[in-house]
């Protein structure tokens, strides 16, 4: 099967041009859900932080509510301090859920409210959640003249697919694997899990570009147990980028970086202190998809 240039690190012709060079970078520090290791992720704050530690993408999660769109990771609010219940996200209006009280007073920030704080300061990776939001979450970035600063990533290839169709030139990255019902913590499936991680990351580098096809998508965002240097030489060949997510631990931060990854996100960013400063401050030549 024949698969096409993939083209993550070319300008678009007529992009914004506050734009700049931002996806040419050889290598990008990414916060995840803001500084989530410092604050209550996805919050104001927390992203604020990660732009004071420093990082070339902020990440965040988003889901559409009854009229809005709002940054949270869950799909309800069974975990969070709340009068109601388990209700969903979707079910809820967004004064709802911008009264529900969060850890050192912050709440429940808008897209637009993000978007604000970041616009002009940092590309950013808005993580769709579900399946529903595509076109909404495409045209709040193009009212908000942020579009081309923006990667939207998700778990779900239809939900890529819509975002392809809203907007042509956007960057998208396939998350993979799905974490489903968070079996990955939870110590009785430990066996399962590992066996079925070694078989994703053997198979993943015959795979990936038939599944990144499906998605319309030109980047891979993976957990950090199947990526490969093998995996990411093949995205390579074709100019694509390899995302990786979410390592915490400094000596992990290394392996991962050497296997030649375009970035990875943590909760820490202050961890990428120690890798050299010139990998996020070089820009890789126009079209190109430097490993490293």
């Amino acid at each position: 099967m024949q698969h096409p240039d993939l083209g993550f690190g070319r300008e678009v012709s007529g992009a914004d041009p506050s734009a700049g060079g931002v996806w040419q970078k050889r290598f990008y520090r990414i916060g995840h859900s803001g500084a989530a290791g410092h604050a209550p992720a996805n919050t104001l704050k927390s992203l604020a932080l990660a732009l004071e530690i420093g990082v070339d993408i902020v990440e965040f999660d988003v889901r559409a509510c009854l009229d809005g769109l709002v940054l949270i990771h869950d799909a309800t609010l069974e975990a969070m301090p709340s009068p109601y219940g388990a209700r969903a996200v979707r079910e809820c209006t967004v004064a709802e859920l911008q009264a529900l009280p969060l850890e050192s007073g912050e709440r429940i920030p808008t897209l637009a409210e993000a978007l604000e704080l970041l616009r002009g300061r940092v590309a950013f990776n808005l993580d769709l959640k579900e399946a529903g939001c595509e076109t909404r979450v495409v045209e709040a970035l193009r009212e908000m003249g942020a579009l081309e600063l923006a990667l939207l990533s998700s778990t779900i290839p239809t939900s890529l697919a819509a975002v392809r169709a809203a907007s042509p030139t956007i960057k998208i990255g396939l998350s993979y694997p799905e974490d489903r019902g968070n079996a990955s913590k939870r110590a009785l499936l430990k066996p399962v899990v590992d066996g079925a991680v070694r078989l994703m990351r053997q198979a993943l580098p015959r795979r990936v570009l038939g599944m990144m096809a499906q998605a319309g998508a030109n980047a891979v965002m993976l957990n950090h147990r199947v990526v490969s240097q093998e995996v990411v030489e093949v995205i390579h060949e074709h100019q694509g980028r390899v995302f990786v997510w979410t390592v915490d631990d400094a000596a992990r931060l290394q392996q991962v970086y050497a296997l030649g990854v375009d970035g990875i996100a943590s909760n820490t960013p202050e961890l990428f202190q120690q890798l050299p400063s010139q990998i996020w401050e070089s820009v890789a030549p126009e079209g190109e998809c430097e490993t490293k």
